[in-house]
């Protein structure tokens, strides 16, 4: 398999255009026509990491934390000393963030469903997921070149397929105003043309982009385009953390139990107080307290979640709700798993290369 199948199917599992506008989703070393002779799976880019993909035979780190987030100007060799062992033993490193984290059955799924969570919705639906459907009208010699155009920026995408469209004969008329310039006919005269009726979808996140480039290269002057949301029942949805029912109501101490339990932490912080019966709770993995207000409007009478500023902390605590943090690592070490049930679901029959979990993720930080 080539890193561009592997690719494909993890744009199947977590579409690339999921990921928030400051992530670095996607291939980040490497050719996408490179052979994949092994996988590992892991949370992040390190020494260890490295080293065990090297040690398994995986030549491609499949890792959830991108080991370049934001632009850097130089590779500098003690700060980005892993990044260059993994250059130097000609491994491709390929990252699955934020749009893994989003997709109605990723990252927060996958957890919430291990801790026994039941009734589970997503906390927060992401707002560029609504689709629109455009609707533009072109000569037919010209459909493919505006429709490529289209697809490019983002269009197209309908659950596992791509370049979607839908296209039918038709005659338009009008008549060109004094002073422009039409791509045929003449200005005052009434003008009958073939045209193609061109329909395909987009998400709201590249509206305005496919739209930007449907008028770069469609060839009239003002061409005639139409912008329809779309209601569709039951269609898939995206957004951050998940909100469920816990197996059974908890007091305090038990759940806190149940939470130290599953996530392995031996410190619990808690911001505000914790409800006396807690049945309805919400998860976000990494840092998810900006979810609060989400989680409080769903009824959740806890949030899970990674991490918490302390003025945030301090505005949960006045204002009477409940933030419980396991910390960044404890609540995304479960990608590597979630990540291999997910592509061996989505890939069916296909033959995938060996995927491998590490076990060389760690906590970085130290409880004493």
């Amino acid at each position: 398999m080539r890193i561009q199948e592997l690719y494909d199917l993890i744009d199947i599992v977590a579409p690339f255009r999921l990921q928030e506008e400051y992530d670095n989703a996607g291939l980040i070393v490497g050719s996408m026509d490179d052979e994949v002779r092994g996988v590992l799976l892991c949370l992040d880019v390190t020494h260890e990491t490295v080293e065990e993909a090297h040690r398994v035979g995986a030549n491609l780190i499949l890792s959830h934390h991108p080991p370049i987030f934001r632009a850097i100007k130089k590779l500098d060799p003690i700060q980005h000393s892993a990044l260059l062992a993994a250059v130097r033993m000609d491994m491709a490193l390929l990252a699955v963030h934020t749009n893994f984290d989003a997709v109605s059955d990723g990252l927060n799924a996958f957890v919430a469903r291990r801790m026994g969570l039941t009734d589970l919705d997503i906390l927060e639906v992401h707002e560029s997921d609504r689709l629109y459907k455009i609707v533009t009208f072109v000569p037919p010699e010209f459909r493919e070149q505006v429709l490529e155009a289209m697809f490019a920026a983002g269009a197209g995408h309908t659950g596992s397929y791509s370049h979607t469209s839908y296209r039918a004969v038709g005659t338009g008329g009008f008549v060109p105003d004094p002073g422009t310039h039409p791509f045929v006919g003449e200005e005052n005269a009434m003008t009958s043309v073939v045209e193609d009726r061109v329909e395909t979808i987009v998400s709201g996140r590249d509206l305005v982009s496919v739209l930007k480039a449907l008028r770069g290269v469609h060839p009239y002057e003002e061409p005639a385009v139409d912008v329809f949301e779309e209601h569709l029942p039951g269609s898939p949805v995206a957004g951050f953390g998940h909100i469920g029912r816990l197996p059974h109501v908890m007091g305090p101490e038990e759940f806190v139990a149940f939470i130290k339990s599953f996530f392995a932490v031996s410190v619990l912080p808690v911001a505000g107080t914790l409800p006396e019966a807690i049945e309805c709770v919400a998860f976000c993995s990494g840092s998810g307290s900006s979810l609060l207000p989400a989680a409080n409007r769903a009824g959740a009478q806890v949030l899970i979640t990674g991490d918490i500023t302390y003025h945030r902390a301090l505005d949960v605590s006045q204002a009477g709700g409940c933030v419980v943090i396991v910390d960044h690592y404890s609540s995304e070490r479960f990608f590597a798993a979630a990540m291999e049930e997910a592509l061996r679901s989505t890939a069916g029959d296909r033959e995938l290369p060996p995927l491998h979990q590490s076990t060389a993720d760690y906590q970085p930080v130290r409880f004493w």
